[in-house]
């Protein structure tokens, strides 16, 4: 059975400022591919958050080349994100690397600068995904 509600991104600063409501498709996708929007829940990582699903970009995928140098982030050596003004909730977090994303694994983002994610905490297994979401609005 599939379910499916509206989601909406309660937060003053957005992390994907253009989207202001999706329909979320309850059920762990199969198949995700760069530019899909996915959701899933807050675990210990994110105390902060006080809402049921954070919405994030995939950005990469497995197979894919990250490099992140010189304050800037590159997937297959496309720029996706510069800057780390979150740095201070991270300390004693490395802002470097260059690897191939591992199997089972993607690179989430948000388009505003002060989005938190798998820039600063790493990639997101695709296991723990809770479903895709499609931009309405």
């Amino acid at each position: 059975m599939q379910i499916y509600s509206l989601g909406i991104d309660p937060s003053f600063e957005r992390c994907l400022p253009n989207v202001h409501l999706t329909l979320l498709k309850k059920i762990a996708p199969i198949r995700v591919e760069r530019g899909d929007l996915v959701f899933f829940k807050p675990d210990a990582h994110f105390t902060w958050v006080k809402t049921d699903y954070i919405l994030k970009k995939v950005a990469g995928v497995e197979g894919d080349h990250l490099v992140i140098k010189d304050d800037k982030v590159f997937i297959n050596e496309e720029e996706i994100a510069r800057g780390f003004p979150l740095t201070n909730l991270y300390k004693g977090v490395e802002f470097k690397r260059d690897e191939i994303i591992p199997k089972g694994e993607l690179f989430l983002y948000g388009t505003h600068p002060l989005s938190d994610d798998s820039r600063y905490w790493g990639f997101e297994s695709i296991t723990h995904l809770e479903g895709l979401a499609y931009e309405i609005f």
